[in-house]
């Protein structure tokens, strides 16, 4: 029997193999490509038509979620507003009832009448009913008088207000604006509907929206009565606004082109709108949703008037709308924004058209595709026949030897001889092969060296940050108590790094033997760079406030500072006040930080008004408006930063302002330490053990004596 050798059985099995192969691969791939192409006919149709769907339902939700939250966000910014005016209401009932209530109190101040001369100045004026007698009111009115100073204080400092005054049940009123020109000779503030409303529910009341008489658009007007000591309506105090504001909101809240608002009243009626029109006497036409011969606008008005929060889908004029609505809390009106949906789902549309075009290219891209393949995989065929009888040859020859070296070799670098290179020269797959494992054995050991040399730098680097954390640690005053010599306060502050070194800082110092400077604030971003920042605003706060500047001064200058060469763009929140110790004033600025919590002696804690300002370093020649109150003994005053209010637990929920005043009238009785920690305490409950994201930062200060 004739013998075939190894070589020849390895050449013939490799060929024959080769051939069955190919013939087999040929077949699969060709018919692959052709299973393909009739799929991608029948999945593209359906993907287009999906995800046209999806894109439009997407679309829909998010503009839902987008317009509902327009609104009641801009239902919230309104209310914010009347608010204010409200608050200002209430302080002049106050301080009018006070004078009512107490004539003994006070000395005669004597309030001018319009002067024309003043017009365009705010000023105190005084008129009175024509049928009432100078003489029956002259005294009563010269001791109202002394509410000018109050009157003058709230509008100055309240952007709302247009007008507020007392209007007397005696018949004459007494009143700031800026129209002292525009007065007539009488004046019965008992007729007016704003008076008669608030006298009739006897509580506090808003009128209806009227057209302003001295042409300044819509206004409305906040009315609360105060009363005598009998307990009798003594007159009613009222704030004017004119609703600019309100009405801005109503015209900036737009989504997309077509959009647009409105706020309705509790009678269903369109009070506020950009196309709001007057006839001819010059009173507002309302157009009157509620009885709408459009049931579907009729019902929406309905939701709207009983004060819900929601959004509908409505035809109007031919055309869907969605309608969004938010109720304000302090009046009973709603605002609503409106969008046509074809605008919120035009780009599914044109997703669809765009897939549709993709498709039929993809196609003929299919097509062209498996002709090239086919003719290709014929030319490839025929070479492979020639190509593997020949190298099958040498494949069997060459086979075994270079096999076995590289076995060896691996072996050598495997017992951890890195330096070992295999040297195999068979100019094929099993060369790159040794080549590899050869190139694998350097970086390896490159790794390795470069291993050990980054676990030096991290140590080193470890040591820095650690060394950087105790200077900036001993940047901040840390010893307690801070001013054991003074007995008239008391103060206590700890900073929590999220990093090991953070962008937060605290600060207090003596300005001079009657002055102490408190500082909090919070530089934008974590590590080394907020640190940096850090330093250079804390150091130029203290020096300008050292000088005796006031805060608005020092936020001023400080603020021009830091926006030179600020090429990181960072800035700084920040709240700075100086107490005067004798007198108890405590004069503070705001640029852009949390409000501080304040605590009157046998009160609880609430809000400090501070309105913010903007931040420190983020825009050269910023004016800062400073505020001032009087802290008395058992007085105290919370101050933080964002993370405390911001700090999260496992489901990713913030800490929040109410829970923080909540907690901090939980511990009001406890001492300086003793509050900072529980503070500390509740957010770490909180947090549950979720990472700490941001710096923690408080300080209080409390009034122990010696201020007046």
């Amino acid at each position: 029997m004739k013998k075939t050798s190894i070589r020849k059985k390895v050449s013939s099995l490799t060929v024959r193999i080769a051939l069955v192969s190919l013939a087999v691969l040929g077949v699969i791939t060709v018919s692959g490509l052709w299973i393909l192409r009739t799929n991608t006919v029948k999945i593209s149709g359906d993907l287009g038509d999906m995800a046209a769907g999806d894109s439009q339902r997407a679309l829909e939700e998010q503009m839902i979620g987008r317009l509902v939250t327009l609104a009641e966000n801009m239902a919230a910014l309104g209310d914010a507003s009347l608010k204010n005016i409200q608050n200002s209401v209430k302080m002049i009932a106050h301080g009018a009832e006070e004078i009512a209530r107490n004539p003994e109190r006070v000395q005669p101040n004597p309030v001018p009448p319009p002067d024309a001369a003043k017009a365009g100045i705010m000023t105190v004026q005084f008129l009175r009913a024509e049928n009432t007698s100078m003489a029956d009111i002259a005294d009563d009115a010269a001791l109202m008088g002394n509410i000018q100073s109050l009157l003058l204080n709230i509008i100055q400092n309240n952007i709302d207000a247009t007008s507020n005054y007392i209007g007397s049940e005696k018949g004459y009123i007494i009143i700031a604006d800026e129209v002292s020109d525009r007065k007539t000779d009488y004046f019965d503030p008992r007729e007016r509907p704003w008076y008669r409303l608030a006298a009739e529910h006897n509580s506090l009341s808003w009128s209806d929206v009227f057209v302003d008489a001295y042409g300044r658009g819509l206004a409305i007007t906040c009315a609360e009565p105060y009363y005598d000591a009998n307990g009798s309506i003594a007159g009613v105090a009222g704030v004017g606004t004119i609703l600019t504001e309100l009405t801005e909101i109503v015209i900036s809240t737009k989504a997309g082109e077509t959009g647009y608002a409105f706020i309705l009243n509790e009678l269903g009626q369109i009070i506020i709108s950009d196309e709001l029109e007057q006839d001819e006497a010059g009173n507002i036409i309302r157009e009157d949703l509620l009885n709408s011969g459009n049931a579907e606008l009729a019902a929406v008005a309905r939701n709207m008037t009983d004060r819900k929060n929601g959004i509908e889908r409505v035809i109007m004029d031919g055309k869907e709308y969605f309608i969004a609505y938010a109720a304000f809390e302090t009046l009973p009106w709603s605002l609503a924004t409106v969008i046509e949906v074809s605008e919120a789902v035009a780009p599914a549309l044109e997703s669809k058209e765009r897939i549709i075009d993709l498709k039929d290219g993809a196609l003929g891209n299919i097509d062209l595709i498996i002709v090239t393949v086919v003719v290709v995989f014929i030319a490839v065929i025929a070479l492979i026949v020639l190509l593997v009888g020949y190298f099958s040859q040498k494949f069997a020859k060459t086979l075994t030897q270079p096999i076995t070296s590289l076995q060896d070799g691996v072996r050598e670098i495997a017992g951890g001889n890195l330096d070992y290179a295999l040297n195999l020269r068979t100019g094929d797959e099993i060369e790159a092969l040794g080549l590899s494992v050869n190139k694998m054995a350097i970086d390896l050991k490159a790794y390795i060296n470069n291993l050990q040399t980054i676990t030096a730098e991290k140590e080193r680097i470890g040591a820095e940050l650690d060394v950087a954390t105790k200077i900036q640690a001993s940047m901040l005053p840390c010893i307690f108590p801070a001013f054991p010599d003074r007995t008239e306060f008391d103060i206590y502050a700890t900073m929590i790094p999220a990093k090991e070194v953070g962008g937060d800082f605290y600060d207090f110092f003596m300005i001079d033997d009657n002055k102490l400077a408190v500082v909090m604030a919070d530089v934008s971003g974590k590590g080394v760079p907020a640190a940096l920042f850090m330093v250079i605003a804390k150091t130029l706060l203290k020096n300008n406030a050292q000088y005796g500047k006031s805060p608005k001064e020092v936020f001023e200058t400080v603020n021009d500072l830091l926006c030179e060469n600020n090429e990181a763009q960072m800035f700084v929140t920040a709240f700075m006040g100086v107490l005067d110790i004798p007198s108890g004033t405590f004069s503070y600025v705001n640029a852009g930080h949390n409000p501080p919590l304040i605590k009157r002696a046998g009160c609880d804690y609430e809000w400090l008004s501070a309105k913010p300002g903007f931040v420190l370093a983020g825009m050269e020649g910023m004016s800062y408006k400073q505020g001032e109150i009087t802290l008395s003994d058992g007085d105290m005053l919370y101050m933080y930063t964002d993370g405390v209010t911001e700090a999260v637990n496992p489901q990713n929920e913030l800490f929040t302002d109410p829970r923080l005043l909540e907690v901090a009238n939980r511990h009001k009785s406890v001492d300086l330490n003793e509050f900072i920690a529980h503070i500390k305490g509740e957010i770490d409950m909180f947090a549950d053990g979720a990472e700490q994201a941001d710096d923690i930062t408080m300080l209080i200060l409390k009034i122990t004596g010696g201020a007046q």
